[in-house]
């Protein structure tokens, strides 16, 4: 168990593969993931050991794309969605000073996703929820969702937005897998649709962060903003590009894959560095990749060394309250 001073590194982003979720895809007849993406390894132990390499003292887990509505139908999403957060929840109690986890929601069904929030984050006290950039075709901001986001609101709960392959990717994909080009965009799609119809607004106490230094958002953020001049194209939003502006600045941004100068100037753009985080997307980015991010990190001109440490780690630990009390007493 690697115990410092303080928290060198809180990988914000970070997946784990149970037993359930992958007989779920077995069942579901995927041998690969989001149109070609092959299925990684994963175990506690070599996530442990990998996190030993790369100088991770915590990972935040979470439960890739598919979702287990995608995975396990309408039916027979809640059931899986509860098994893998309560397989979350053990390895938290298995070891508490390495791993939070963030609870798997069965969306699009609301009522059956607002007994998962309660029982996830109220029973199992896990550190926040991941949520898809869509649910069979239906965005995050449609009014269904509303008693979802209202209930995380209240929480003030983090949310990791986690892109997923979206209607259209049969047409779109071109034959290459959802992550390479689709998953950046259908982030940008969501935070669009959400400030667009004023969820964020409404919902002002959730913190999101959004994975892979914000996709194609912080090269869309002033045309994002630009369109809210026109008030037909916000109704009872109230919106303006400034308020736009000031939202998508709201926003958290994991460095997963992003820690380059090409993502990190236009990040920068936008965000202050005290909304950044650091993130590997373990196990589907190869370690060589993960590597290379983190030197790319280590190298970029624009941060001091103060920022880098707080993009390490001290800008995630207030996201994950609950994770920063069980390493208090290991780094006190």
């Amino acid at each position: 168990m690697r115990t410092t001073a303080t928290p060198t590194r809180v990988d914000v982003h970070a997946h784990f593969l149970p037993a359930a979720y992958l007989q779920a895809a077995r069942e579901a007849g995927l041998s690969s993931f989001d149109g070609g993406i092959p299925v990684p390894e994963w175990s506690l132990a070599g996530a442990l050991d990998f996190m030993d390499r790369q100088g991770i003292d915590a990972q935040v887990l979470s439960v890739p794309s598919p979702t287990a509505h995608r995975l396990a139908g309408r039916g027979g999403a809640a059931k899986l969605a509860r098994r893998l957060n309560e397989a979350a929840a053990e390895i938290i109690d298995r070891h508490p000073g390495r791993f939070g986890a963030l609870a798997h929601l069965p969306l699009p069904d609301v009522d059956a996703a607002l007994a998962e929030i309660d029982h996830s984050l109220g029973d199992l006290a896990l550190d926040g929820v991941i949520l898809a950039t869509n649910y069979a075709a239906r965005y995050l901001g449609e009014p269904a969702f509303d008693p979802v986001l209202a209930e995380l609101d209240r929480r003030g709960a983090t949310i990791l937005l986690h892109p997923t392959a979206p209607a259209c990717f049969a047409q779109t994909g071109l034959g290459h897998p959802a992550p390479l080009v689709e998953f950046v965009f259908d982030v940008a799609r969501t935070v669009t649709h959400l400030i667009y119809t004023g969820a964020l607004t409404r919902h002002p106490n959730l913190r999101i962060i959004l994975p892979h230094a914000g996709g194609a958002v912080p090269a869309l953020a002033w045309r994002i903003s630009a369109f809210a001049a026109q008030p037909a194209l916000t109704p009872g939003a109230h919106l303006s590009p400034e308020s736009v502006l000031a939202q998508l600045r709201g926003l958290y941004y994991d460095v997963a894959l992003g820690a380059n100068p090409h993502s990190l100037s236009a990040l920068l753009e936008l965000a202050d560095p005290g909304h950044l985080l650091f993130g590997t997307d373990h196990p589907f980015s190869p370690e060589p990749l993960i590597t290379a991010n983190s030197r790319g990190l280590a190298d970029y001109p624009g941060f001091s060394d103060q920022t880098r440490r707080a993009i390490a780690a001290d800008n995630a630990l207030p996201l994950f309250p609950q994770l920063a009390a069980r390493l208090a007493p290991l780094t006190g």
